[in-house]
């Protein structure tokens, strides 16, 4: 029962996190409805602001940064469940470079709850330090932190509504998250966290998808150079990309663990020319990429962002996916 005079308590969802000095923030009707025929949420405001203002939702996730944490694999130690925490936090005291006691910890299994032959977990380190630096730069939003997620878990959100919406819920998909200072690497299938791993990023390949980088003008001639074929200097010949070197070896390593699972497609998901970051991918690696819209996820009428447009689309990108968060999951 609910006294008539009592406060009713939004039905919104807030998703935060610190960008330098800004922050920047997604607010939504509420989290995801289940079913192939439910409703996307609807986004209500967004955007990158200066300073924390009063934002009135009914519970608050703040999003860490990946500088301050690390989510590593162990194998699943033969314990109950309620103590598999306990467990990881002394098989990772060799992982981590600071005192374990330091560190607070979550852990899922690697593919959802699926019994496998060796099972595998990925553990969530977190510093406590950052956490209490997180929750307390809240405090201006108005709503205390209830959840406090992560990029990896976010972009598995993203990742699976959009294979859901292609088709492709049972195949395994990877996504690539590409900013001005991440670059993150997620495969899922049916929903569910495989693999994961950050790469170095690539300023280049950007460049080259914008238009700015020329292939013929990847090597600079010397003056006074005289083409030779198969010579030091071939202008005609590309420069690999390390970030695509990278994406290969990943998926390498993804066919050779998961030879049941054939990659069915990447997705690029980057707030800057998208579409032709994804060609030039596809291009060099050889592998189906398309773009990603991270806002796409939601109902159709999505209001400007507050603040810059383009800042605030990179800096909301992986707020949008953690709105996505399903009740159910721990992480």
């Amino acid at each position: 029962m609910r006294w008539p005079w009592s406060a009713r308590r939004s039905a919104h969802r807030l998703v935060l996190r610190r960008v330098g000095a800004a922050h920047a923030f997604v607010l939504t009707d509420g989290p995801p409805a289940h079913g192939d025929d439910a409703e996307p949420p609807r986004l209500l405001r967004w955007g990158l602001t200066n300073e924390a203002r009063p934002v009135p939702a009914g519970d608050a996730i703040a999003l860490l940064d990946p500088g301050d944490y690390q989510i590593l694999k162990v194998d699943t130690p033969h314990v109950p469940q309620e103590e598999l925490k306990a467990a990881a936090r002394w098989q990772i005291k060799e992982m981590v470079d600071v005192d374990v006691a330091e560190l607070t910890l979550d852990v899922m299994h690697v593919g959802g709850d699926v019994d496998r032959p060796q099972r595998q977990l990925f553990v969530v380190a977190a510093r406590n330090s950052a956490i209490q630096a997180l929750t307390t730069g809240a405090a201006g939003f108005g709503e205390a932190v209830g959840i406090v997620d992560i990029w990896e878990t976010a972009l598995r959100n993203l990742l699976a509504r959009q294979a859901r919406a292609d088709d492709l819920a049972a195949r395994a998909c990877a996504a690539v998250h590409i900013d001005e200072r991440h670059c993150l690497l997620v495969v899922c299938a049916g929903d569910e966290l495989f693999y994961t791993r950050r790469l170095e990023g690539d300023p280049g390949l950007l460049a080259r998808a914008r238009g700015e980088q020329t292939e013929a003008a990847v090597t600079e001639l010397p003056l006074g150079f005289e083409y030779q074929p198969g010579g030091a200097f071939d202008a005609g010949a590309s420069q690999e990309s390390p970030l695509v070197v990278e994406l290969q070896r990943s998926i390498d390593v993804w066919e050779r663990s998961w030879p049941e699972l054939p990659l069915a497609r990447l997705y690029v998901i980057t707030a800057d020319h998208a579409p032709e970051v994804a060609a030039l991918i596809q291009r060099e690696l050889g592998q189906r990429t398309v773009a990603l819209d991270a806002l796409a996820a939601f109902a159709a009428d999505v209001p400007e962002p507050e603040g810059d447009p383009a800042r605030a689309l990179a800096a909301c990108i992986p707020l949008l996916g953690a709105a996505l968060r399903a009740e159910t999951r721990k992480l």
